[in-house]
């Protein structure tokens, strides 16, 4: 069993939504892209979720969030409260278990007065990482982060919604793409699975 630091722990969170439920949960590896499986239920243990990977993830862009580094998972939608949560990140065999208690979260909720953001961007050798931080007062539940000189013409669904952050926490966007000095981060915000707008995050290169 890997070892997780108080701080790591403190900073994981569940989320429960109409339409799913939402896990950021702490990784002790550096590289590490996905959760590959996922076992969760109530203390007691009266019943149990289990959820694994069909496939491993390509791991050909990473997004995660910090404080953290904190990797995302959904698993469908039921009514929690105390959680015990066992899961495993892709390239480990080990798994990492601890207790949470779930958020729950009106989807008016998460667009409510705006979307601020900012966002730090830089060239890391082929890649581009995005840094989204939210100054929102309410969660946000971001998507895809994408330099660009304009808003992006294609929809803002893309494979869907990452990651909810609370005020102060930001979603890490690691992916392949050109970066200029005149480009802006353009991030997907949600308010339900495939309903989302394209935000402007105040930019600052690095």
């Amino acid at each position: 069993m890997i070892a997780l630091s108080a701080a790591l722990i403190a900073a994981a969170h569940v989320y429960v939504l109409p339409w799913g439920i939402h896990f950021l949960l702490p990784s002790n590896r550096e590289k590490a892209c996905a959760i590959s499986s996922l076992h969760f239920g109530p203390p007691d243990g009266k019943w149990e979720r289990a959820w694994q990977r069909e496939k491993p993830d390509t791991c050909e862009f990473r997004q995660f969030v910090v404080p953290g580094p904190l990797l995302p998972a959904w698993a469908e939608h039921v009514d929690i409260g105390d959680v015990s949560v066992t899961y495993t990140v892709q390239g480990s065999e080990e798994p990492q278990t601890l207790s949470l208690h779930a958020e729950t979260i009106d989807p008016a909720q998460l667009t409510a007065g705006g979307v601020p953001l900012s966002a730090t961007v830089e060239k890391v050798k082929d890649r581009v990482r995005s840094v989204v931080t939210s100054h929102a007062a309410h969660p946000v539940l971001l998507g895809d982060a994408i330099a660009a000189r304009n808003k992006p013409k294609e929809g803002c669904a893309g494979p869907g919604p990452v990651a909810i952050l609370a005020r102060g926490e930001s979603l890490v966007d690691l992916r392949e793409g050109l970066l200029s000095k005149s480009m802006e981060v353009w991030v997907a915000a949600f308010s339900g699975p495939r309903r989302c707008t394209w935000v402007k995050a105040t930019t600052r290169h690095k």
